[in-house]
C-alpha cells in the first residue's frame, strides 16, 4: 500500500527527480515550467538533480573534446570534485526521508532510464506515488509502466495532468482517469487517453531557482555564460525519421487529430526574458526551438523588434529551409551569437530516401553563405552510424562540409530512439534488438550491422572533422 495522502493542498509535496547526464548543465525546461505551475497552484515542490554526481567517467562535452570536435575547456573550480554515485544514492535516500513528498515525479529521457531505475528502486521503498514523464515513457509506455517501483505515467504535455493528479491525491479522489496518464491501481493499468496539446501561453514563467545555481553557466563557442532559457515555440513541422519530435507529431494528428507544434505570443517572451534579466542576472539566451525561424513574416517583424530592446547575445538552431538574407539579417538585427544548422547527411539520395529530409545540397550551402555575410558563430551538425549507411555514404557528408566555412563542425552517433521511423527500421533489420539500451549522441554506437562495424562508425566520428 501507498503511504495516505494528506489533504491539504498546501501540505501537499512533490519531489522532482532528474536523472542527467554528468556537468550537462542546462535546465530541463519542462521540470522548470511544472514547478512554476504548482508553485502557483499552491503546492511545495524540490528536486533531486543527479547533474553534479560522478555518473560517467567522462562528460558529454568530454567525450566532443575525445572526438576532436571542440577544444578542451574548463567550468571552474566549483566544478569540480563532483559527488561519486554511491554517495549520489546516499543523499537521494537522505532527500526523500527530509522532504517527506507525497509524490515524486521523474523526468526521463531514454538514455537515461537505466539511471533513473537505480533512483527509483530507492524511492519505491518509501511507498510513495511515483509518476514518470518525459520523451521515453511518452514513446515507450509498455516498458516504463512494467516496471514496479513505478506508479504512473505521463504521454505528452505534462501541465494538466500533473496539475489533475495533485489535486486528486491531495483531496483523496480518484486520479485512474485523468487523461494523458495511465495509472497502474490494484493489479489493474488505467490507459487514458490524450488531450489537446498544451496552450503553452497559459505557463507561467520556468522556476529556474528550483535548481543548483551552477546551472545557470554554460560553455559557448570558448567562454562560459551565465545563459538563460526560453522556449518560443514547441514541437516542430519536419518529418526526419530518425528524430521523435516527428513521433509527437504523430500521436497528437494520429490519436485526436490536433496539430502539435504551437508558437507562443510575444508578449509573453519578452516577460519572461525580462525576468531572466532583472531576476536572474543573465547575459546569454538560448532560444530552445528546434527551429526557432519557424515563423510568418508578421510576426518575425514584431519579435525582432521585442528582442532588441534585450539585445542579448543569444543562441539558436534553425534548418536551412528557414534562412536566406532576409532572416540571416534578422538574426544579426536580433545580436544573434551563434546558430547552429542540422545537415546530418551529405548524399541527397539518402537524406531524402532514409532520414526523409528532402532538401537539396544547395540549399545547403545557400543558407550558410548567407550566414557567413554575417558576425554570427556557425555551426553545423551531422550523424554518422544511419542503418545501411556505408564509408563512402560518410564520405559523402565529408565532402559537402568541406564546402562550408563554419566556427564548428559536429559529427554525432546516430541512435535509434523510440518513437522513430529508423528504430522501427533498425529492429526489422536486426541492427538492434528490442532490449538495447540506447547510449547519448556524442557517447557510441549501439548499431550491429555488416555495411559499417562498430569500430568503424567510432573512427569515422572521432576522425570526421579533421576529414572535413
Amino acid at each position: 500500500m501507498k503511504n495516505k495522502i494528506t489533504n491539504s493542498k498546501e501540505k501537499f509535496k512533490v519531489l522532482f527527480v532528474y536523472p542527467n547526464l554528468m556537468l550537462q548543465t542546462t535546465f530541463p525546461l519542462a521540470i522548470s515550467i511544472l514547478s512554476a505551475l504548482l508553485k502557483q497552484n499552491g503546492y511545495d515542490v524540490d528536486i533531486f538533480d543527479t547533474t553534479f554526481y560522478k555518473t560517467e567517467e567522462i562528460a558529454s562535452d568530454e567525450y566532443r573534446v575525445k572526438n576532436l570536435q571542440i577544444a578542451k575547456f574548463t567550468l571552474g573550480p566549483e566544478f569540480r570534485n563532483l559527488k561519486d554515485k554511491k554517495q549520489m544514492f546516499i543523499d537521494f535516500t537522505t532527500k526523500i526521508q527530509e522532504y517527506k513528498p507525497n509524490l515524486i515525479a521523474f523526468s526521463v529521457l531514454e538514455d537515461l532510464y537505466p539511471l533513473a531505475l537505480e533512483l527509483i528502486n530507492i524511492s519505491s521503498r518509501f511507498k510513495i506515488p511515483t509518476i514518470v514523464g518525459g520523451l521515453f515513457p511518452t514513446f515507450a509506455p509498455e516498458k516504463v509502466i512494467a516496471n514496479e517501483g513505478i506508479d504512473i505515467i505521463c504521454i505528452g504535455d505534462g501541465e494538466e495532468a500533473i496539475l489533475e493528479l495533485c489535486d486528486s491525491l491531495s483531496s483523496g479522489s480518484d486520479y485512474t482517469r485523468i487523461l494523458n496518464l495511465w495509472v497502474k491501481k490494484e493489479g489493474e493499468v488505467f490507459k487514458n487517453p490524450i488531450r489537446a496539446p498544451r496552450d503553452i501561453n497559459l505557463n507561467p514563467p520556468p522556476d529556474f531557482l528550483l535548481f543548483d545555481e551552477r546551472r545557470f553557466y554554460r560553455p559557448m563557442k570558448g567562454r562560459v555564460y551565465r545563459m538563460g532559457l526560453v522556449e518560443t515555440n514547441r514541437g516542430c513541422v519536419y518529418t526526419c525519421s530518425y528524430c521523435n519530435s516527428y513521433g509527437q507529431t504523430k500521436i497528437y494528428k494520429e490519436r485526436i487529430g490536433k496539430k502539435y507544434f504551437r508558437i507562443k505570443d510575444i508578449g509573453i517572451i519578452h516577460d519572461e526574458i525580462k525576468i531572466l534579466v532583472e531576476k536572474y542576472k543573465v547575459e546569454f539566451i538560448y532560444f530552445t526551438a528546434e527551429v526557432l525561424l519557424l515563423m510568418n513574416k508578421n510576426y518575425m517583424k514584431d519579435f525582432v523588434r521585442m528582442y532588441k530592446k534585450f539585445n542579448l547575445p543569444f543562441f539558436c538552431q534553425n534548418r536551412a529551409e528557414v534562412i536566406n538574407e532576409e532572416t540571416a539579417n534578422c538574426l544579426v538585427e536580433m545580436n544573434c551569437h551563434s546558430c547552429s544548422l542540422g545537415i546530418e547527411h551529405g548524399n541527397e539520395e539518402f537524406r531524402a530516401k532514409v532520414l526523409n529530409r528532402k532538401v537539396s545540397n544547395q540549399t545547403y550551402l545557400d543558407a550558410v553563405r548567407c550566414l557567413q555575410k554575417t558576425n554570427i558563430t556557425i555551426s553545423v551538425n551531422n550523424i554518422v552510424g544511419f542503418p545501411d549507411e556505408t564509408r563512402e555514404l560518410v564520405f559523402d557528408s565529408i565532402s559537402l562540409n568541406r564546402k562550408f566555412k563554419v566556427f564548428q563542425i559536429n559529427a554525432y552517433y546516430f541512435t535509434p530512439y523510440h518513437g522513430t521511423e529508423l528504430r522501427k527500421y533498425c529492429l526489422e533489420k536486426g541492427y538492434i534488438k528490442e532490449d538495447t539500451q540506447t547510449s547519448y549522441i556524442t557517447k557510441d554506437t549501439i548499431l550491429n550491422m555488416p555495411t559499417l562495424s562498430a569500430e568503424e562508425i567510432r573512427g569515422l566520428v572521432r576522425t570526421f572533422t579533421l576529414y572535413a
